[in-house]
């Protein structure tokens, strides 16, 4: 059976088709304005403006404003504070340890328990203190007062170099610490101190008295930075 020829292929031309019709149908395939929007907004999330706010800062004032010191600065804040506490406590205990001592060896050697106190205000009336036997605010509260300062600066200056550290709390330790203390605060009044500004009690007491006193003083300085520490 004979088959057909096929049918050529017909060329697009104006003649074999409807040129309008299909320009009608690709404008209507074509997405609007809206839709092109709607897919970038979703495919791009990133292309988003971005919303940035920008704040004024307000420096504060000098006066007001903080200034942190230096390291060194605040080490040695540090250390001085505690060494502070810790030898106002200290010197109280020296100082009324020895000026114990003190009276026991005025009693026995002058008589007056009294005397040695009295000599160390000589700094402010001079000779006539180291001559006065009799309890006085002149002599005795001066000298008391005097002493009792001289003490609490050693004890500030040992807590502050040694007192407080951690070798310095065990009894041993704390009693050889203060007596090196007590023999260098001896060295100083007696060798560079000027005459007038002596402890003046080296006048009524005698050597051994002097060294019984400087010892007391080093057991009190033990003992009030131990005492310190442990509080």
């Amino acid at each position: 059976m004979a088959q057909s020829p096929a049918e050529p292929f017909r060329f697009p031309t104006a003649d074999n088709h409807d040129t309008r019709s299909q320009v009608e149908d690709y404008l209507e395939q074509q997405p609007t304005e809206s839709a092109l929007d709607h897919g970038v907004e979703e495919s791009f999330p990133a292309s988003d403006p971005v919303s940035v706010s920008v704040g004024r800062y307000a420096p504060r004032a000098i006066g007001r404003s903080r200034v942190s010191k230096p390291a060194s600065r605040r080490f040695e804040d540090s250390r001085w504070r505690p060494a502070l506490r810790t030898g106002l406590i200290a010197g109280a205990c020296a100082s009324v340890l020895s000026t114990a001592v003190l009276m026991l060896a005025g009693r026995r050697q002058t008589g007056s328990v009294v005397a040695p106190t009295n000599a160390t205000s000589h700094w402010l009336w001079g000779r006539e203190s180291l001559v006065a036997d009799r309890a006085s605010f002149r002599h005795t509260a001066v000298g008391y007062v005097t002493h009792h300062l001289a003490a609490t600066f050693w004890a500030i200056l040992y807590a502050w170099l040694y007192g407080n550290r951690p070798q310095a709390q065990s009894v041993p330790a704390a009693l050889a610490g203060a007596t090196a203390a007590a023999a260098v605060s001896c060295a100083v009044d007696y060798t560079v101190t000027p005459e007038r500004l002596r402890p003046g009690f080296e006048h009524r007491l005698s050597r051994p008295a002097m060294t019984a006193m400087y010892g007391a003083f080093a057991i009190g300085l033990a003992a009030g930075c131990l005492l310190a520490n442990r509080r």
